[in-house]
């Protein structure tokens, strides 16, 4: 197809609109343009933190996050001890699963140096930027010609000079470089700003003074509530978003939570409410519009523009945040070549 109008209810810049919207051409058209049909459409959610490699995962862990996911934990022995085609298996259902549910995009923080990465699997439909791990310092070289650059556990698991280096390699090859901070304990911001990230993690342990520092350089966060939750975390989320942040949502952990991003900004939707309440504007805006801010602040693309439609529907932010499974969905994808839509799964 050409091109595919609707005519009713469009969610953009944080808010929902009226009018037809021409997603061939990715705006609002004269309200004379014939629609194709009536309902809802969002941009389709962006998952910004998944370690999908550790799908395969059945068995309950036990201890505390550094136990669980840190350096020689749980998560990395499991990992060593699987073999590759297991992984690689449960990675490909983890992305069928996402493609399914509509996401657009994912970014994924891939372990094992070189291993790791020859286990991402060719994707169609979904776009997912891989970013890797270095094994070993001869990793680095062929890692970055290969990824979207490099993603980084806390500060505290390296040596300082060693981050450092990465940094450097990955945005002297016009590469990513992400970590995660301030997830197990507050971190040192002035470290993590001299690395140059270009986005982090958590953050929940973070001051407010650490946060206003990532406000000032404008370095988005993506945070991750139900993993949070399950490690026994219980931060207010809305400090970032008061602070001003660009803030991202990811899933983390598929042995942990599901990779269900529309999900995922339904429970801190419900889990805000009575504590510091963030908007269903908000939280929609940060699976939707502040993902792809950040992208193109990143200069960095998804292979094709995808939209989630609900036909004959005219539904407010709260609805797609409370009940995002409810209403039936079209997936529409704009390619190159024009639009192709098909209903999804769930």
């Amino acid at each position: 197809m050409k091109d595919f109008v609707i005519s009713g209810s469009v969610f953009q810049d944080g808010e929902m609109k009226k009018g037809t919207f021409s997603t061939l051409k990715g705006k609002f058209v004269d309200e004379s343009t014939s629609s194709n049909m009536e309902g809802t459409l969002i941009s389709a959610p962006i998952n910004f933190h998944t370690h999908l490699g550790d799908s395969f995962i059945g068995i309950e862990p036990e201890g505390d996050i550094e136990e669980i996911v840190g350096p020689g934990g749980f998560k990395i022995r499991a990992l060593n001890e699987a073999k590759p085609s297991l992984i690689k298996s449960y990675i490909v259902k983890s992305v069928e699963f996402m493609r399914e549910r509509g996401t657009a995009a994912f970014f994924d923080f891939r372990e094992s140096g070189i291993k790791g990465l020859r286990l991402a699997p060719v994707l169609d439909g979904i776009t997912g930027f891989f970013l890797t791990r270095p094994n070993t310092p001869q990793e680095i070289d062929p890692l970055i010609d290969r990824s979207a650059g490099f993603g980084m556990s806390a500060i505290s698991d390296y040596d300082f000079s060693y981050l450092e280096g990465l940094s450097k390699a990955a945005h002297g090859k016009g590469k990513l470089f992400a970590l995660h901070f301030s997830e197990k304990k507050r971190e040192n911001v002035r470290r993590l700003l001299a690395l140059g990230p270009d986005f982090v993690i958590h953050c929940i342990e973070a001051s407010d003074s650490d946060l206003e520092e990532l406000r000032r350089l404008d370095i988005p966060v993506s945070i991750t509530p139900r993993s949070n939750i399950f490690h026994g975390k219980r931060p207010d989320y809305s400090r970032l978003f008061r602070r001003g942040l660009t803030v991202t949502l990811g899933t983390d952990n598929v042995f942990i939570t599901e990779p269900d991003i529309l999900a995922e900004a339904e429970f801190l939707y419900r889990y805000q409410r009575k504590l510091n309440r963030l908007s269903p504007e908000q939280v929609l805006s940060a699976i939707t519009d502040n993902p792809r801010r950040v992208m193109k602040k990143l200069n960095i693309k998804m292979n094709e523009e995808k939209f989630l439609f609900f036909p004959n529907e005219f539904l407010t932010p709260y609805q797609l945040v409370t009940r995002p499974n409810y209403f039936p969905k079209i997936l529409i994808i704009k390619r190159s070549n024009g639009i192709t839509f098909f209903p999804s799964k769930h």
